[in-house]
C-alpha cells in the first residue's frame, strides 16, 4: 500500500491557511470578524432562523453565536424578533444593511476566487473542485466523530 503523504499535505495546508488568512485580513469580510462574516453568510443562505439553527449552520456553540448575534444587532446588520405565535423563540434575520453587507462580501470574494480559479488549468478545475469537496466532507466527518 502506498504511504499517505501526510507531511506534504500538511505543508500545503499550512500554506493554504496562510493565504486564506491573508485574504480574510485584506478585506474579504469588509471589516467584520470571520465569525461575524460566516454568520452573515449563513443568514444570507437561510434567513429568519432561530439561534439554535444558526449555531448549527455555522458549526459553533450557542453561546458564541449568541455573542456574535449581539454584536451584529448593535451594528445594525441583523435583527432579532420574537414571534407572537411562540414567545420562547427568537428569530434572526438580516436587515437591509446586512443584506447589502452580504452582497459586498460575496462580490469581493467572487471576484478574488474567480481570479484564483482562473489560474488553474481548465481541464483540472472540475476534478479539483470535486476533490476539494471530498476533502472538506472527510474533514467534517472526522470532526463529527471526535465531537461525539
Amino acid at each position: 500500500m502506498q504511504e499517505i503523504p501526510v507531511q506534504k499535505f500538511r505543508q500545503i495546508l499550512r500554506n493554504f491557511e496562510r493565504e486564506l488568512n491573508t485574504q480574510n485580513q485584506s478585506g474579504c469580510c469588509c471589516g467584520v470578524s470571520i465569525t461575524q462574516c460566516h454568520t452573515l453568510m449563513a443568514l444570507d443562505q437561510k434567513d429568519n432562523i432561530t439561534l439554535n439553527e444558526l449555531a448549527e449552520l455555522v458549526c459553533l456553540d450557542k453561546s458564541t453565536v449568541s455573542r456574535t448575534v449581539d454584536t451584529l444587532v448593535k451594528s445594525g446588520l441583523i435583527d432579532r424578533t420574537i414571534p407572537e405565535s411562540n414567545r420562547r423563540t427568537t428569530l434572526i434575520t438580516l436587515t437591509q444593511k446586512g443584506k447589502e453587507e452580504c452582497h459586498t462580501i460575496n462580490s469581493g470574494n467572487n471576484r478574488y476566487y474567480r481570479q484564483v480559479l482562473a489560474a488553474l488549468p481548465p481541464d483540472l478545475l472540475d476534478p479539483f473542485l470535486k476533490g476539494f469537496e471530498m476533502l472538506a466532507n472527510a474533514m467534517s466527518l472526522q470532526n463529527d466523530s471526535t465531537r461525539s
